[in-house]
């Protein structure tokens, strides 16, 4: 991605040039780290995300959904009302 796609707030920018990882959140959660690009080695020693059975392994233990869920997702997107085409457009 080049940078110019993405808006990366001056402190953030500021932070990665000073070698310190800058990390994202999205509702309070991490979502992605920004790091400057000497701290991560060479490319081939990059992992991205998690293998297939590390994510099998994860959900192996997880309850499964409620079965009134899928009901009561409809419920609230029928209270919510048609989605406009460009939600994020302003």
């Amino acid at each position: 991605m080049n940078s110019e796609e993405v808006r990366i707030p001056r402190r953030a920018r500021e932070a990665v040039a000073r070698h310190e990882q800058v990390v994202v959140l999205n509702r309070e959660r991490p979502v992605l780290a920004i790091v400057h690009p000497d701290d991560i080695g060479p490319r081939g020693d990059r992992r991205r995300g998690r293998s297939v059975a590390e994510i099998a392994a994860a959900l192996a233990g997880v309850a499964p959904p409620d079965p009134d869920f899928a009901s009561d997702m409809e419920a609230v997107l029928q209270s919510v009302g048609p989605v406009p085409e460009a939600p994020w457009a302003q």
